[in-house]
């Protein structure tokens, strides 16, 4: 079973919010009689003056995710759970916020934090964090680079950059108004 509700307010003519709830309920991997339940909140805010509108914008995002999870006993736990797990009722959080600024008519800068707990460990938790820069050739081409760092609980650090072009052929769908 999955649900979410929305809500949508314009705060002036240049800006609104979006805010909305999750649920998600269903069987995990440890067979039919364990279930899982999520809970998620996001929100998302626009601004776009309406006088400058192809130079300026900001957009910001974040989600927050609850997991509560049935999971066998201590008993049959060692026999049958991934490595890992922990036996009976386990819960484990995680969320991200990220940002969006548009400079220039077709440049985008960004950045963005996550944080989560492990699938089966809710004391080992991972953080992280990323720059992002965003050039738009044309509406059918965008051409962005981005640098993550994620610090992982089991002590790891990792370091990496993407450069990513994206692309479009053929008709596009109808401009946003």
């Amino acid at each position: 079973m999955v649900g979410h509700l929305r809500g949508y307010k314009d705060l002036t003519d240049n800006s609104n919010l979006d805010l909305g709830v999750s649920y998600s309920r269903g069987h995990n991997l440890f067979g039919s009689d364990f279930i899982t339940n999520l809970y998620g909140v996001d929100a998302t805010y626009h601004w776009k003056p309406l006088q400058r509108s192809i130079y300026k914008s900001f957009i910001a995002r974040s989600e927050f995710i609850w997991r509560q999870q049935n999971q066998p006993s201590l008993l049959i736990c060692p026999t049958i759970c991934p490595v890992g797990a922990a036996p009976g009722f386990q819960r484990a959080f995680g969320f991200y916020t990220s940002g969006d600024f548009q400079f220039a008519r077709r440049w985008f800068v960004g950045g963005r934090v996550d944080d989560s707990d492990r699938a089966f460990n809710s004391h080992l938790n991972d953080k992280g964090g990323s720059l992002v820069l965003t050039y738009w050739p044309s509406e059918f081409a965008q051409v962005r680079g981005q640098y993550r760092f994620t610090r992982y609980a089991d002590k790891f650090d990792a370091h990496e950059v993407f450069l990513q072009l994206q692309f479009a052929l053929g008709a596009h769908g109808a401009h946003p108004f």
